[in-house]
């Protein structure tokens, strides 16, 4: 008999029908003798074929199956019945490793191992009838698809990409109706923000058959931005994907939170305490890259006086029309603009030659007085400008602390030298 440890429920084990096959009949005789002392209704079949002849005429409610077998084994009996709702226990011995692919393909629920385990085979039976009668409850309702349709954002693709199916609350997430989206791809929820490589290892994960699990930022219908945690499953047929499911968790409000530890209120910049976490991890990711990293410190020229003219309600709407020119001149995913505190600020780049990175310098210098922000008691120009420094390493001498000493050095030589310009530190890279 079983030990106490283990709970069975005799009542459901006592009504099944199991349809048992093997083709050594004293295994056949000794499983049948332990389990029909728990289970009324067991049927016992010698090889696939005979195995499936009475799977059709008893409708056991589990089914019991060697592999290796004569006439038919017990895996390819599985595939002919095709019923993906009945439960599967199969019963393997080492030698059968080259099915075990075979049998996972099956969506097989149990392997034991021989010499089998009698009372855990008893265990495994009751584990799967319980299992198999919660999904069959929830079907019989439509629960589970009403459940999954009205909760659960999801989507399935084919292998090309383009959406065959979505849920009903994936739609009204992002603010498009079923037909818009259908035989679409997600590009039309692409931001502009997230890096090709990003979507590159995706589908290289993907498309040989692995699980992707991730963070993607995207946008709704109306623009809004969103953030999901994505989890992509290759479906299989046999050994071809044939579609993938994709199910996201809305993150966008834990990361609004982020972001309001990491910018600054008023211009919506990144504020100091991210770029001391920034520029510490792009220093090591230039180092590891080998790649070039770009330091441009900003100050606004003479902003004191214009605050002492025009009020600092003024000085607000200045400082936030300077950070939008900032915003739109860092506009890829490796670029960070940061106010540093009162009005300076400091921009961060990579991936650029030298000459690149001065002439997109001295343009953000111009295009801030060609705002026009009327500014009449500056020495050096009737409108509103800034003085910039501008240093640049390699991964040979990239040093975080050096880079904003330099920068700084410059911004203090364009602040001296005559304002409304940029200075180029003597230290950058040739």
């Amino acid at each position: 008999m079983l030990n106490n440890s283990y709970d069975i429920d005799k009542t459901l084990l006592w009504n099944l029908t199991v349809l048992y096959v093997e083709d050594e009949k004293l295994i056949a005789e000794e499983v049948y003798f332990f389990l029909s002392k728990y289970i009324k209704n067991i049927h016992i079949a010698y090889n696939g074929e005979e195995g499936e002849k009475l799977y059709h005429k008893i409708k056991p409610d589990i089914i019991i199956t060697d592999i290796q077998m004569p006439k038919q084994n017990g895996l390819k009996m599985i595939e002919k019945i095709n019923n993906k709702n009945i439960p599967v226990i199969v019963t393997t011995a080492f030698s059968d490793v080259e099915y075990f692919v075979e049998a996972l393909e099956l969506n097989i629920n149990k392997y034991v191992m021989k010499p089998i385990d009698l009372k855990k085979l008893l265990e495994d039976i009751q584990e799967c009838i319980t299992i198999s009668n919660i999904k069959n409850e929830l079907f019989k309702h439509d629960n589970l698809v009403n459940i999954v349709n009205t909760n659960i954002l999801l989507s399935i693709t084919n292998t090309k990409g383009i959406i065959i199916e979505v849920s009903d609350a994936f739609c009204n997430f992002v603010g498009y109706t079923k037909e818009e989206i259908i035989n679409k791809s997600h590009a039309i929820f692409k931001y502009n923000k997230t890096p090709n490589s990003f979507y590159k290892h995706l589908w290289s994960s993907i498309k040989n058959g692995k699980i992707f699990e991730g963070e993607i930022q995207n946008l709704k219908k109306n623009g809004e931005v969103y953030f999901l945690n994505i989890r992509i499953t290759p479906i299989f047929k046999g050994k071809q994907i044939i579609n993938y499911i994709a199910i996201g968790e809305n993150i966008t409000d834990k990361k609004k939170l982020e972001l309001l530890v990491m910018e600054d209120d008023l211009t919506k910049l990144y504020n100091r305490r991210h770029f001391n976490e920034i520029i510490n991890k792009e220093t090591r990711r230039i180092k590891r890259n080998q790649g070039i990293l770009h330091m441009l410190i900003v100050d606004i020229d003479y902003f004191k006086k214009y605050n002492d003219t025009y009020g600092h309600p003024k000085g607000d709407e200045a400082l936030k029309m300077v950070a939008n020119i900032f915003k739109k001149s860092m506009s890829r995913v490796s670029d960070y603009a940061f106010r540093l505190g009162g009005e300076e600020f400091c921009l961060i780049y990579t991936n650029m030659t030298k000459k690149d990175s001065i002439q997109l310098a001295q343009k953000i210098v111009k295009h801030i007085e060609d705002l026009k922000i009327k500014h009449k008691t500056s020495i050096i120009s009737k409108y509103l400008t800034i003085s910039a420094g501008l240093m640049i390493q390699n991964s040979s001498n990239i040093d975080e602390k050096l880079l904003y000493k330099n920068a700084d050095e410059a911004l203090y030589l364009a602040k001296t030298n005559g304002r409304n310009k940029l200075v180029v530190s003597k230290d950058c890279i040739k």
